[in-house]
């Protein structure tokens, strides 16, 4: 079984080390051939993941094509803003019907399409396998062989039951969702709430503040993904509830220290600017807030980070706009800001 992984980063590193165990036939791809190469003299990616080495028996290159080439399952581990575009270069070297892995988390554009929909639309006629891999998985943990549990979701049954075959062992265990939807949302949507706990954690707010963030800001992955037909209990596992545990509250999750320089003053231009690393919260943030507004689904945590990118609120402005909010029951989970609006008094609209 030939198995391509299609971007080196942190996670795409730790992806191929961990299938190394159980499989011979592996390709690494490199964007640019200084990395390949750097890569393949070193058998260690220093910029993304250092510490672990990369096995003898991985190939690595920069050319596309021989990756692709007789793959029976291809992973696109590159970041999500290119994750659509990868998929386009894929759709004429891979083989037809074999299973396609998105492991990126984030929104495909601004009208909230989901990564799987724009990768699926990319290789119609050629495989409808589109898998969706995800869960609390920091690529530092997973490189180094520490246990870990995910996800992998697909509208093909056996698709993901391919996937769940390749990566399943004594160290990194694989579940089956039926919602992927709902599994592309919480992988999408923790890392903003990730930032938010970073902002908190940076002014040193407390183990309170940051267990409301969690839970309000599950709330609101929740409510986005079922206005667009996610279904909320997908939200309660493993991509939803554990990926938020993992990124708002390790050190090693960059979204969360994105939230840390957030905190201190930084915008959201120079925090990307200063940094190598993916930020994927802060893009994500900026089209999940236009899209909320657009239709109308109550999200006051994101609303307050696009501030706090922007440089439009201070950490203090935003905590006080989120603590004297109107009154309401917590049970009103699910709904959008015009029915929430509908059920409140006048007085507390």
């Amino acid at each position: 079984m030939k198995i391509a992984m299609i971007g080196s980063g942190g996670w795409g590193t730790a992806m191929i080390t961990s299938l190394a165990g159980r499989h011979d036939d592996l390709v690494l791809y490199c964007r640019r051939e200084e990395t390949a190469e750097k890569l393949r003299e070193t058998r260690e990616n220093t910029d993304y993941l250092p510490g672990v080495r990369i096995p003898v028996h991985v190939r690595i290159t920069s050319d596309l094509e021989k990756a692709a080439a007789g793959a029976d399952l291809v992973i696109i581990a590159t970041p999500s803003k290119a994750a659509v575009e990868t998929a386009e270069k894929l759709a004429p070297l891979i083989s037809k019907n074999i299973p396609v892995v998105c492991a990126a988390k984030g929104l495909a554009d601004e009208e909230g399409h989901r990564l799987s929909e724009k990768i699926s639309e990319k290789l119609s006629g050629i495989t409808d396998k589109i898998v969706a891999l995800s869960g609390p998985n920091h690529a530092e943990e997973v490189g180094r062989g520490l246990p870990a549990a995910t996800v992998a979701a697909s509208a093909v049954s056996d698709a993901a039951v391919a996937v769940q075959d390749a990566f399943m062992s004594p160290t990194f265990r694989v579940y089956r969702p039926a919602d992927i939807r709902g599994v592309e949302y919480g992988g999408a949507l923790k890392n903003i709430i990730a930032l938010a706990c970073g902002v908190q954690d940076s002014i040193h707010l407390g183990d309170n503040c940051r267990a409301a963030l969690m839970t309000r800001g599950l709330v609101e992955m929740t409510r986005f993904g079922v206005h667009f037909g996610a279904k909320p209990e997908t939200f309660f596992g493993l991509s939803g509830m554990g990926d938020l545990i993992a990124t708002c509250t390790s050190p090693h999750s960059r979204n969360r220290s994105a939230g840390i320089l957030l905190g201190k003053g930084k915008t959201g231009k120079e925090i990307t600017e200063g940094t190598a690393m993916v930020v994927e919260g802060i893009r994500t943030a900026l089209l999940v807030h236009a899209i909320a507004e657009r239709e109308h689904i109550d999200m006051p945590i994101t609303e307050e980070i696009c501030r706090l990118i922007s440089g439009e609120h201070s950490p203090q402005e935003a905590l006080e706009n989120l603590m004297t909010r109107v009154k309401r029951a917590e049970t009103e989970t699910y709904l959008s800001a015009e029915e929430l609006g509908r059920r409140l008094p006048e007085s507390e609209s």
